[in-house]
């Protein structure tokens, strides 16, 4: 999650050989990478002096300020954003962003989580929906996807997902069983169908992956498990179950494990060609801490053979998942 502090973190490109290329190269808070389908990345940093969105070229040249203050009119210094996406034509940019930490009575920006959208250029700013974060876009861009029921700043679960056309208008929302993860819905290739994870009542902590139709029919449930990020032919879903990074049927069959024994994932991600999914796993975890240690970027074919670790990090930013190029060359991860 972006937000304005003291924190260094920086957006770095990792390829395919394992080869890093630091993006940013600020001595500021890099992150939210993401990537358009022409090759520019938008991102989220404080190197004004308070969290806004950013676009870069690829190669991390022509830095371009889209917003001030994420538009709110006389804001504070504690905004935050979780969450970027970038629709499939590169024209505009969704985001989610808070005031935060609410402080007594709420003096003033209470509305909690938010997404607005923006165009490439910084024009048409403005906000779509409150009480909602992680927006998503559909493979033809016509529509969004997000959490929603959203209510207070500190609660980070949402009780629903909504899609609904670009300007807010025309939702559909869905009921989750109870919370929906913090990196939200994801579109299926054909955008048919959006994939969710969501905690069942009394199931605490464990969580599900469901999937439902656009128009908030056919909802149904996959499987356990989290961070659910589907093939480029729609045809199966990988996803985490137990630390564990598997790989599923759409329909709910064949579920199958890639990561080898001794790891532990915390979040994954399909490349756009198919051929193989990034993950962030480590080697050791304690019971006592959620996170594992001796983190590292790896790549393992769909198939689960060629598990190749591309980077070994000790202070990856694990809030987000690996996220790939359009191209499918490289991946993007912000580090401390």
């Amino acid at each position: 999650m972006a937000r304005s502090s003291e924190y260094h973190v920086e957006i770095v490109a990792i390829g395919l050989e394992g080869q890093q290329t630091n993006l940013t190269q600020s001595d500021s808070f890099n992150a939210s990478p993401a990537p358009s389908s022409d090759g520019r990345i938008a991102f989220v940093s404080d190197r004004g002096g308070t969290p806004d969105l950013y676009v870069m070229d690829g190669n991390g040249g022509n830095v371009q300020r889209l917003t001030t203050n994420a538009y709110v009119q006389g804001g504070a210094e504690d905004l935050e954003v979780s969450h970027v996406a970038w629709s499939p034509h590169g024209h505009t940019i969704a985001f989610d962003s808070v005031w935060g930490p609410v402080e007594p009575n709420c003096p003033q920006h209470c509305d909690g989580w938010a997404v607005s959208v923006v165009r490439s250029d910084g024009s048409g700013l403005g906000q779509i929906a409150q009480n909602v974060r992680t927006p998503a876009w559909s493979p033809n861009g016509t529509r969004l996807a997000y959490d929603s029921g959203v209510e207070v700043v500190d609660y980070d679960d949402a009780g629903s997902i909504t899609i609904a056309k670009p300007d807010g208008s025309g939702a559909v929302q869905v009921p989750a069983p109870s919370g929906s993860t913090q990196n939200g819905p994801v579109w299926s290739p054909r955008g048919d169908e959006i994939a969710f994870a969501a905690q069942r009542p009394g199931d605490y902590p464990p969580t599900s992956v469901y999937v439902v139709r656009p128009d908030g029919t056919h909802k149904r449930r996959v499987d356990t498990g989290h961070d659910p990020t589907w093939s480029p032919d729609g045809r199966r879903i990988a996803f985490v179950y137990d630390y564990r990074l598997v790989t599923i049927d759409a329909s709910g069959k064949r579920r199958r494990r890639l990561s080898p024994k001794g790891e532990f994932v915390v979040s994954a991600a399909w490349s756009p060609t198919g051929d193989a999914i990034a993950y962030v796993a480590g080697t050791k975890r304690d019971p006592d801490e959620y996170l594992p240690r001796n983190l590292r970027i790896e790549t393992v074919r769909s198939d689960g053979t060629h598990v190749r670790v591309l980077a070994r990090e000790p202070y990856l930013f694990v809030d987000e998942p690996p996220v790939w190029t359009a191209n499918g060359r490289r991946i993007l991860v912000s580090v401390w």
